[in-house]
């Protein structure tokens, strides 16, 4: 075993104690990431210069680093990768180059936690002044048009550079020809054991290596554990602010105000809306024909024809949209929320069914067109009709429901999943069936 090699298997141990006292002062100075530093697994490794966290989770610090840097400045690295994950870092980039997007976060991500830490970026991290104040896709764009970015973090990455080879002896020559010598190269040698990464996130075939113990479907959970986290951290940061700004940085002592507090973390812990929705418009995505996976619904066929299934990826959202008077202020919101929902989750068609007490419309429309869409209507509040017109149909598997609550509906579940979207409007909806998500707008 080598010098450096003998130095990071020496220092791995205190590198892992010193990231979790860093764990712990986030949690204690962001009470908000608390959730995300309890579902995080933290590894050693000299390939990133600084650290790198995976969308399961995975976080990898160098040993070197994380051994000798004082505590605040790893805090301060370990809340970066931590809100990789709360502001979905691994999700939003689309088409986009990861490694931009990686870059786009970073510098948003140590504007937020230079105002929030009072501290500047340690280790020679990417610093965009405003950065948080700007959209991920502006920035992504910047970067594309302006060339190679660089590094997240500096400090910890050697400069490139290689050792000069004294030449070879005429000995040495006449061994390697009679293959008593393994050939060496001509040149120059690279540092052997300079981290060789340029991002802090792992992709996802990076992390399976990592943990080989872990299969797809346990690699799958874990996932949705740290979502749930993520989301949760978003919600009770957005909770915190809001009682900073209502109430000033200390707390009231009553217990009218403790209860309201408390009610408001209950609220806090659902996902903001937004996530949710596309979160089941994951879910509930199904795909275009393929016979890798035959259908189900051709299985009581007399002729005995195998029906080819879904793969998943382009494919069709079925909308149920309320025209009743109470929803004419927010429809044109919603809709072009809506359009970059299905953007987003491979939609390539919507059918919108328009209903107040009857269908009013019955339209097949790309997402695009869902911001323009005009809507007609604005009557009764009876959204059978159309929840009805949708069961005929056999393909339908899944229906969003655009809604303020104030609503007839069927009380038999339809053999479709229905997400109920409740624009600004009843609280306490509780159909039997079906999943409600309060939208505000």
């Amino acid at each position: 075993m080598g010098t450096s090699e003998t130095t990071v298997s020496r220092d791995e141990p205190v590198a892992l104690a010193n990231a979790t006292l860093a764990l712990r002062l986030v949690s204690a100075s962001l009470p908000h990431l608390a959730g995300l530093c309890h579902a995080v697994r933290v590894r050693a490794s000299a390939r990133y210069p600084v650290a790198a966290i995976g969308a399961t989770g995975l976080m990898l610090v160098n040993p070197r680093v994380f051994a000798g840097a004082p505590l605040p400045d790893l805090a301060f690295v370990v809340a970066h990768e931590l809100l990789h994950l709360a502001l979905d870092t691994f999700g939003r980039g689309g088409g986009s180059d990861p490694h931009l997007v990686n870059v786009a976060h970073d510098y948003v991500i140590n504007d937020i936690l230079s105002v929030e830490l009072g501290r500047e970026v340690p280790f020679g991290g990417l610093i965009r002044h405003g950065a948080r104040r700007e959209s991920l896709e502006a920035l992504v764009a910047e970067l594309a048009r302006g060339g190679d970015p660089g590094a997240c973090w500096s400090v910890g990455r050697k400069k490139t550079r290689r050792r000069a080879k004294a030449p070879k002896s005429a000995i040495t020559e006449q061994l390697e020809r009679l293959g008593l010598l393994p050939p060496q190269p001509d040149g120059f040698a690279s540092d052997a054991d300079e981290p060789s990464a340029t991002g802090d996130t792992l992709s996802a075939a990076e992390e399976a290596a990592l943990e080989p113990h872990l299969g797809p479907k346990e690699r799958s959970a874990v996932r949705d554990r740290v979502r749930r986290e993520a989301v949760r951290s978003v919600s009770l940061k957005e909770l915190r602010d809001h009682l900073d700004r209502h109430c000033g940085p200390g707390r009231g002592a009553d217990a009218g105000a403790t209860e309201a507090l408390v009610e408001a973390v209950a609220t806090a812990y659902r996902p903001p809306w937004q996530l949710a929705v596309q979160r089941w418009l994951d879910a509930v995505a199904p795909g275009p024909r393929s016979f890798a996976r035959p259908s189900r619904r051709g299985a009581d066929r007399a002729d005995g024809v195998v029906l080819p299934g879904r793969t998943r990826e382009g494919w069709a959202l079925h909308v149920v949209l309320d025209t009743s008077g109470s929803m004419l202020n927010t429809l044109p919101h919603v809709l072009g929320l809506l359009a970059a929902f299905c953007e987003g989750a491979g939609v390539t068609r919507v059918h919108v069914l328009q209903c107040d007490a009857g269908v009013t419309a019955d339209d097949w429309l790309d997402p695009a067109e869902l911001a323009a869409y005009r809507v007609t209507g604005f009557g009764g509040s009876d959204m059978g009709p159309a929840l009805d017109a949708l069961a005929e149909d056999p393909e339908v598997s899944a229906v969003l429901v655009l809604t303020d609550g104030f609503i007839a509906h069927p009380a038999a579940e339809p053999p479709y999943a229905v997400l109920w979207g409740i624009v600004d409007g009843h609280p306490g909806f509780s159909p039997p069936y079906g999943t409600v998500v309060q939208v505000k707008t």
